[in-house]
Formats: C-alpha cells, structure tokens, sequence
C-alpha cells in the first residue's frame, strides 16, 4: 500500500456511494421534503443557510404556527456517510463539500498537495455539523465573558450562555448525569450526546496521569483542564447533526418551507435599508425572489456570510466599488478570519499485527482530548490536544486525503511506522494571534471568494505552537512508551535539524500544520454585528452562525454556534415582538 493507491481506494469507494446515493436515496426519508414554492412568495422570515445555526433557528421560530419560515439551503439531504459516524472520511472532496481552498501564501502550507489547505465546509442540510468530527467542546468561561467585554453586552456572558448549552442538549449518559458535572448539561434537548468508551484509550490516558495531568471525565464542567474521552454528537451509532437532531423532528410542520440545492445570491434591500427580499438561483439555474416581512437571517457560515453579505454591498466599501457593487453599508466583513491551526505529531507506538479490516463503522477511532495550560495556577488552557488511536493503514488515509500531506510525505511516515499502533496527535493553539481575510473574487455569485488564511502571518503563533508541540511531546518520557519502545517520527521535511531543537520544532510545525476547520470571525460582533447579531447600517438583518464570534473558544466551534443559533432565536423572538407591538400602538392610535 502507498499513498496514490489509498487515495485511489478513497476515490473508488465515493464514487460507489454517489451511486448509491443518486438511486436508492437512503436518507431522505429523514429530512424535510422539498418545499413548493413559487416567484414573489412572502413569509415571515427566510433564514439563509441550514447549518449549525440556521437548522436551530428554524426550529425555534416554527415553534409559533403562526409564524412562516422559508429556510433556504445550497446543498441537499445528507447521504448515508454523513449519517454512520464512522464513513465521515469519505465526505471530504465530494457534493456535498463546498471544496474550498485556502489561497497559496508561499509559507504556511507548503506540505500540502498543491501548497494548499482543504478548507472542508458541509454543503447539505446541517452544514458542518453533518460532516464535522463530531467533538462536543464547549469552550471556558473565559471566552464568552471576552465576547461580553467586546459587545458591551451581558446577555453573552458564561452564566448566560449556559442555559442555551443545556436548553439544546440531551446527553445521554446515565454515569456523567449523576456526578456533579451532570447540572451543566441538558437532558431534554433535541441534540443527542454520548460519551466514548474504549478500552484502547486507558493506557495512553495512563500515560498523562503519570506526567501529571489531570483526567477528567467531563471537560464541559468545571473542569476546563486535563485529558478525557470525548462527548460526542453521535448517539445510537448515528451522527446527530443539527439537520438530524432538530431539522428533522420538525419535518412535517405545516409553516416551516425547506428549499434545498438553491444558492441565495443577494440581500435587497429598500429606500430605508430595510432588507426586504433575496435573490436565489436553483440547481436548474432559474432565479426566484422571496419577500420577508420581519427579517433575514444569515447562518451560511464564516465563508458564505461574508460572501453574501458583499454581494449585496455590505463590506469594505474599496473593495465592493472596485467590484461595481453598489455599497449600501461599508463594514469590516471578511476580516478577522481566523482558524485554529492543528500541528500533527506521530508516535509509532506498540507493535501490532497487520490489522484486521474494519467492519464497525457505527463508532469513531479510539480518541482521547487534553486541554492543558503551561502555567498550572491558570484555569484557560493554552493548547488543545487531540489524539487518535489508528493502525499503519488508516493512518496513511488520513495523512494523504483528510490531511492532504504530499504523498512522499505520507509515505515516508507509513514506512517507518509499519508494523506498530499510531498515535496521530494534534497539537491546537486555542487562541492564535493571526488573522486573515476573505474577499470577493468578482461579482458573480457562483464564483468562490478569495480565502486567505493567514496562518502564521503574526510570529507569535509560530513560537508559541513550537513551545505547545514540544511539550506534547513529553508523552515520549512515559513508562508505556519507554516499554513498548514508542518512536516519535521525525518529520521528513525537517531532517537538517536536530531532533528537539527549538530550530526543529519550528520546522515541524510550519511543515505539518493544518487546519482544524474551525473558521470564525468575518462578520465579528462588535465590528459587523451588535451584539443582539444585528448587521450595522441597515435593519431587519442579521447573521447568526461561526461568522460572528469575534475571538476563538477553547476548543471545537459546533456547539458554539449551535448555542449561537439557541440564542439567536430568542433575540429574534423578542425584537419582533417588540416591533409588532409597536406598531400595533402605532395604527391604533
């Protein structure tokens, strides 16, 4: 085996799932049918996109019947690999991934086919949700106290967010709901949770015990530091992704309007900038215009959000007038891109068997999470640790297709670590210093915007993921790696250093960094949005999804925004009402 004929491999069995997937529909039982409806058609709200965020909003704000929600979404139903949480590798590069890159900056990505990143978005309903990993993190109350200080505004504080977390979510798991954690989590929520188990994970877990992390058995408590086994959002051995966790218990309300594979292209807006109406176009290229009494609401995510937002003249106002756009608010949107961005460590560790094929698919790979702080007195960690428990093969499919690595990189690590279990570690910086920006590349919709990621454009980062990696690495002074005689594998790129230098692991990390998919900022609270997610400069607008977090959480962004949509529908709720009542007074007087 080598990397072309894995990715070869990956390739033949997507295509076998596309048929699948175009013949026997396995999965559209599931989902809320297409929605008829016609040119000129009016509702309530229409909300732009059914992911994290958008699928919960819809939800919500059905609730009231006598409320009409038109949800519109570019993708379609989730296929069946989206649904077996083990098949997620097999998303990646498909229809129903937006197959985004990250444009070329001559520095950061340079160990990635073609010099690029994958920026992997879920293009059907529950966006990323229905192709993400899956992790429930939920961040520390750090974070969303930041967020306050940012907006002036105390709704967003961790006391209350919190209850938005709960009000989602439903774990189930009977151990953790007993023990003292078990009041900061939901039981009646539509979000499923469950917790991982597996035997592989404990000697590793060990390990850490042993250099003296803690373990813990919940991070999303107050526990904000040490090793676990993940929440996930799986249960049943199903993916619950915002599509299958809320948008499809409410499948068959009569108000709610599901238009799928229809791309919206523009926000109008009227005399007084009130944003009346959008503009879509359908997989057959027809173009539609539906009408909103109340409001639009965006939730396409850190990409498409400030894609459409500047197409239809809300952005940096140079920018939209070299385009021709007419600029009706000139605002920051696309800036303040950022990512947290993972460095990825290899341990061959004790030696296996050729491994048997894997036939369970209804589970993920052994994973365990560490959230670790360099200075022990602080409660915020510094870097994230995620590690995955795999055999040689496996290992080589992640790094030539998930990862992308160049093939001689892939190979190279394959060889060398034959025979032996892998650790695949993943190093985060919770909180980088770098940013980006997004721009449009013309002004034609279907065209994809400019994604520039800026990793590593403030050195900062680059110091601080070498420090994080290198102390990771201590795993390397355990009894269990010293008595199965683990090997750390020297990335090939950086072979003229010495193994440990300060030199090295700054090589290492420039040569085996990648993203982690967790894209935010591009239409930030405080400089796009207020904080009730109201765009500036124009009414009856707002964003709601990863695009307004305006500084990282510790960790992985899915329950965030999911919390973000929760949120977003409540203020929704009570400004309309508000609205509604005034201008009853107003006719009535």
């Amino acid at each position: 085996m080598d990397a072309a004929a894995t990715v070869s491999n990956i390739q033949w069995t997507q295509n076998a799932f596309q048929v699948l997937a175009t013949t026997l529909h396995l999965t559209s039982f599931l989902y809320p049918q297409q929605a008829v409806v016609n040119d000129g058609d009016v509702f309530d709200y229409i909300i732009v996109g059914a992911g994290s965020a958008g699928c919960v909003i819809a939800t919500r704000l059905t609730e009231d019947p006598d409320i009409k929600v038109l949800l519109v979404e570019a993708g379609g139903d989730p296929p069946i690999e989206s649904d077996i949480p083990g098949l997620v590798g097999y998303l990646k590069h498909t229809s129903v991934d937006w197959n985004y890159t990250s444009v070329d900056d001559g520095y950061s990505q340079q160990s990635h086919k073609n010099s690029v990143t994958d920026l992997t978005r879920g293009k059907m309903l529950g966006g990323s949700s229905s192709n993400n990993y899956m992790f429930y993190n939920r961040g520390v109350p750090q974070d969303f106290n930041t967020w306050t200080d940012i907006v002036n505004d105390t709704t967003w504080r961790y006391e209350n967010v919190l209850e938005y977390f709960i009000k989602s979510e439903k774990l189930e798991d009977p151990i953790l709901l007993k023990s003292p954690s078990g009041d900061f989590h939901g039981r009646t929520g539509y979000l499923k949770v469950t917790k991982q188990y597996n035997e592989k994970t404990k000697d590793y877990l060990k390990v850490f015990k042993e250099l003296g992390f803690n373990v813990v058995s919940d991070i999303n408590s107050n526990n904000t530091l040490g090793f676990t086994e993940p929440l996930l959002t799986m249960a049943d051995g199903h993916r619950q992704s915002t599509a299958k966790s809320f948008l499809s218990k409410i499948k068959d309300r009569s108000n709610l309007y599901v238009l799928k594979n229809t791309l919206v292209t523009k926000i109008n807006f009227d005399n007084d900038n009130n944003a009346v109406s959008v503009d879509a176009i359908n997989e057959n290229d027809k173009t539609s215009n539906f009408k909103a009494n109340r409001e639009i609401i965006i939730s396409a995510g850190a990409i498409n959000s400030p894609q459409l937002l500047m197409l239809s003249g809300i952005g940096p106002k140079k920018h939209l007038e070299d385009l021709g756009i007419k600029v009706i608010s000139s605002l920051p949107v696309g800036e303040n891109f950022h990512d947290q961005v993972s460095v990825i460590s290899v341990y061959a560790t004790k030696k296996i068997e050729d491994a048997p094929k894997r036939t369970n698919f209804f589970n993920t790979f052994p994973t365990f999470n560490g959230f670790v702080s360099l200075n022990k007195s602080k409660l915020v960690p510094d870097y994230q640790s995620i590690n995955t428990i795999m055999d040689h093969d496996t290992f080589l499919s992640s790094c030539v297709f998930s990862v992308a690595f160049k093939d001689s990189i892939c190979d190279n690590y394959y060889q060398n670590a034959k025979g032996r279990e892998v650790l695949f570690s993943q190093t985060i910086d919770l909180y980088p210093k770098s940013r980006g920006k997004i721009l449009l590349q013309s002004s034609n919709p279907k065209d994809y915007p400019l994604i520039h990621s800026g990793f590593f454009s403030n050195s900062v980062d680059l110091e601080n993921a070498a420090i994080y990696t290198e102390h990771a690495n201590c795993i390397m002074n355990s009894s269990f790696f010293k008595e199965v005689d683990a090997k750390f594998l020297v990335s090939p790129s950086c072979t003229n250093f010495e193994p440990g230098s300060k030199e090295y692991w700054k090589c290492h990390v420039l040569s085996m960094s990648t993203t982690i998919f967790h894209y935010i900022g591009t239409c930030s609270m405080g400089l796009v949005v207020d904080g009730r997610l109201r765009v500036r400069g124009v009414k009856k607008l707002r964003v709601a999804d990863g695009s307004v977090i305006p500084t990282m959480t510790a960790g992985n962004i899915n329950a965030p925004i999911i919390m973000i949509g929760e949120k977003a529908a409540d203020f929704i709720k009570e400004d309309n009402k508000i609205n509604y009542l005034k201008i009853k007074g107003n006719k009535s007087k």
